[in-house]
């Protein structure tokens, strides 16, 4: 249940700092490096874990396709 749950965190991050509207990008990136730290005490280290690494990559990679694939990429009038 820890890969899994650590995989979802490290996914969720990016899009968490990037659906906050710009004021509140600072905050929403300390409050996910915030999680991280309290996952990191509690359970285990989640830079050494591949799953960490693994969700971050995925999590970047949606936004980058829905930036272009999706909703807000080319819109014709």
């Amino acid at each position: 249940m820890t890969p899994v749950l650590l995989f979802l965190i490290a996914a969720l991050l990016p899009w968490t700092v990037h659906l906050a509207p710009p004021r509140q990008r600072p905050l929403a990136l300390v409050m996910m490096v915030a999680v991280l730290m309290l996952f990191g005490i509690f359970v285990k280290n989640p830079l050494t874990a591949l799953e960490f690494w693994g969700g971050i990559v995925a999590g970047v990679v949606t936004i980058v396709a829905y930036g272009m694939f999706g909703t807000g990429g080319r819109r014709t009038r």
